[in-house]
């Protein structure tokens, strides 16, 4: 892990730079992208909401899917079908249409062995067929003019084609119209049209793809190519509002085009659309399109689309995008390192006074999530369906966002037991929460029951990998309420479960090591919860629950834990139980684990800040129960150079010094990436050792306890030199402009000035002094 950088600005004079060959550095920070920070536990769908998955409320331009629907694609191929006979098998359709290139499929043609090299193909067989012959024909032609066609889109589709030949064969492209008319049979007639209007839309003769539409598909709307030739002609169309109104007819007609529709709406035209739409139907698509991409508060919108069309899946889908966007708002700061909303608007301001911005933020997000929750409420019982399970379930989730635990919970029974997977989905969900806020959470029958909700959206995730975003989103705020209950085990380890499951945005889980598995517990954990760790790592017959949140989370190593728990006790000067938990691990232990050996190298008992670089030496075999018997038996002897060599000691495990990571496991907190996944843990830095770690508070009492007890002038100059040091820094540490510095000036003590009068003729004065250390003096 690489170092970390303190967020105060530490100003060191160049002069003393010189002297003592110290240099600080400055990080620019580290964060993970807004959409993967953002919070979302609602997911419910409808039926007919994967057409819609690019508009989910996401902090990016549109929401990320692998995922593309091929319903206009079965569609086509049931329609051959019903052309060719009962005995042809849709996917034979595909594999010929979607599957085959063109030049695979001409050269079987002209080498008379289709029926071989696509054996058993029932769309073939049937193709091959005299009767056939005319719709056979069709199909090369326009195989043959995909080849010549943009290679990036198909003849009846937007997919790629991949070509392996070099050698292309040119298709006929003339007389387009003659191959119309001298279709006999009206699909064939149709789909040369559609062939040849598209080949006119790529040759950007918008005349021609407007009178195509126009002569034979305006009054035949009964196939998929319908809307697939009414989207062409629409971008042929100048005339905006006439433009959005006819993409809104794909839209509500054809599955495969509905993210290009977007991509080509004209926004801002709402009521000049408007106009011209026939019917409420047609109102409310077009109502809904305009805030499928409205990031900001928009009920108005839902409650219009509802009075056009009560049980539209448009309908259902903003109310879960506008609940989504509420998470986003409210739990996102709550739960999350960066403690603000994945989407800011252009103009926020926040820098100001950020605690007034948030909780004026808040209250006015809670007033819009209570105008939705009753909105909602008030028309639930003229729904019906999925549409009411919809509804109900969308309810309950607001008022969990409103702590109304009781009627959240009201209104998740009210969930029918026939709803679909997705609704059953989120009522678990649902009841997950339920149990975390009322339930006693460390008795067992409560936490495997939590585990069987978790369990039934984890066995969701294999067929919707979207689902990650709303376990990532629950572990976190489950994490949050058994943190709140005082178990930071539990807490830890179902935390690391909600990164885990943050899309492998996290890379550390994906490539696991040492830190991963300690991270979250370095910064909240006692040596009570280290004990408890361990015994859960150990623990052979584990519940359910603790099964589930063991897995992949807990170390698989016992010592990475028991070097924790040394750490925390040392950090808490507890020497006796630093060295019990140090001495029963592995002597090699810190030879063969994390950074320990690159930063464990050098001798803690002589001061890192005195040393030129070319005097350092990096050999030190450092045992960390060897240097705590050390420190024990030093403070035992209670003597004036043992006192000297406990400061050089906690000088060392400072920041500053050559041990630090006997305190800390990276040097200093900031904004870095694990920062970022475990938390700025920079607070809690300043208290290590009683201030030591930033203040060097015990150093300094060690170097005045040696220069009190010692009659070595020697010894003495050196503890001098050493307090001025601690002085000096710890002064520095707390500066961080030029203003602040000029109100508390820094200004060297006695130590200074008997280190330049009474110690001026020791070996430590003559090896240490130099005028620009002097400058502190005069």
């Amino acid at each position: 892990m690489e170092p970390k950088i303190y967020p105060t600005i530490m100003r060191v004079f160049s002069s003393l730079l010189l002297v003592l060959s110290f240099q600080v550095s400055f990080a620019c920070g580290w964060s993970v992208s807004p959409e993967t920070s953002r919070l979302a536990l609602f997911k419910a769908q409808r039926n007919g909401f994967f057409k819609l998955t690019p508009f989910y409320y996401s902090a990016d331009y549109y929401y990320s899917t692998n995922t593309v629907s091929d319903v206009d694609h079965e569609l086509n191929c049931l329609e051959w079908k019903k052309k060719l006979g009962n005995t042809i098998d849709p996917k034979d359709v595909h594999v010929i249409l979607y599957e085959t290139d063109s030049e695979q499929f001409e050269t079987a043609f002209e080498t008379k062995s289709l029926k071989k090299v696509f054996a058993k193909n029932t769309f073939i067989e049937a193709l091959s067929l005299s009767k056939n012959k005319a719709f056979l024909n069709y199909i090369l032609f326009a195989k043959k003019l995909e080849y010549n066609s943009n290679t990036d889109v198909k003849w009846e589709s937007w997919d790629k084609v991949s070509y392996n030949s070099q050698d292309h064969k040119l298709a006929d492209l003339e007389d387009f119209e003659k191959k119309i008319k001298s279709a006999k049979d009206a699909l064939l007639k149709q789909r040369y049209a559609f062939l040849i209007l598209r080949y006119s839309f790529y040759a950007q003769d918008k005349e021609e793809v407007i009178r195509l539409y126009d002569t034979y598909f305006a009054e035949n709307k009964n196939t998929i190519l319908e809307p697939w030739a009414l989207y062409y002609k629409a971008l042929c169309i100048d005339n905006f509002p006439l433009q959005n109104y006819l993409l809104s007819k794909v839209f509500a007609t054809c599955e495969e085009k509905s993210f290009a529709v977007l991509q080509h709406y004209n926004w801002k035209l709402t009521q000049e659309t408007l106009a011209l739409a026939q019917n409420d139907e047609e109102r409310s698509v077009i109502l809904a399109i305009e805030s499928f991409r409205n990031p900001a508060p928009d009920l108005k919108t839902i409650e219009a689309v509802y009075k056009l069309s009560p049980n539209s899946v448009n309908l259902s889908f903003l109310i879960g995008r506008e609940i989504n966007k509420l998470e986003d708002w409210i739990f996102t700061p709550q739960y999350t390192n960066n403690g603000s909303p994945s989407v800011v608007f252009d103009g926020t301001i926040w820098y100001d006074d950020y605690a007034k911005a948030r909780e004026e933020n808040l209250n006015k997000d809670i007033l819009h999530l209570r105008a939705l929750e009753y909105f909602l409420i008030s028309i639930r019982e003229q729904t019906s369906g999925e549409q009411k399970d919809y509804v109900t379930a969308a309810i309950a989730q607001l008022c969990f966002m409103d702590d109304q635990i009781d009627e959240g919970k009201k209104y998740t029974n009210m969930i029918s037991a026939k709803a679909n997977a997705s609704i059953q989905m989120q009522k678990n969900i649902q009841l997950a929460l339920v149990s975390l806020k009322q339930d006693n959470l460390k008795e067992e029958q409560v936490q495997n029951q939590l585990f069987k909700y978790f369990d039934s959206v984890e066995s969701l995730v294999e067929t919707d990998n979207g689902l990650f975003k709303n376990l990532y989103s629950l572990y976190r705020i489950a994490s949050a309420d058994f943190a709140k209950k005082d178990d930071r085990v539990t807490a830890g380890l179902l935390m690391m479960k909600s990164d885990q499951k943050n899309g492998g945005e996290y890379s550390v889980y994906n490539n696991p090591y040492f830190y991963s598995y300690i991270g979250y517990f370095d910064s909240t954990a006692t040596v009570e919860d280290i004990d408890q760790l361990i015994a859960l790592q150990q623990k052979e017959d584990k519940t359910p629950f603790e099964k589930y949140i063991c897995s992949g989370t807990i170390a698989p190593n016992v010592n990475y834990y028991k070097d924790l728990k040394g750490t925390i006790a040392f950090r808490n000067n507890n020497l006796e139980l630093a060295y019990e938990t140090f001495s029963s691990m592995p002597k090699d232990f810190w030879d063969k684990n994390y950074a320990f050996a690159d930063n464990l190298n050098e001798n803690p008992f002589t001061p890192k800040i005195l040393q030129k670089d070319k005097e350092r030496k990096f050999d030190y075999r450092f045992n960390k129960a060897e240097f705590i018997a050390k420190l024990i038996q030093l403070k035992k002897q209670n003597t004036a150079s043992g006192n000297l060599q406990l400061a050089h000691a906690y000088f060392n495990v400072s920041y500053l010094g050559n041990s630090w990571m006997m305190v800390a496991y990276d040097w200093t907190s900031g904004e870095s990436y694990v920062d970022y996944v475990y938390g700025d843990n920079s607070e809690n830095e300043k208290t290590y050792q009683k201030g030591n770690y930033y203040s060097l508070t015990m150093a300094k009492m060690y170097y005045e306890k040696a220069l009190k007890m010692s009659i070595n002038n020697n010894e003495k100059a050196l503890a001098s030199l050493m307090i001025f040091e601690c002085n000096y820094y710890n002064h520095y540490a707390n500066i961080v402009s030029a203003e602040e510095e000029a109100k508390n000036p820094f200004r060297a003590g006695q130590e200074l000035v008997n280190f330049y009068s009474v110690y001026k003729t020791t070996p430590t004065f003559n090896k240490y002094n130099c005028p620009l250390l002097q400058s502190f003096i005069n």
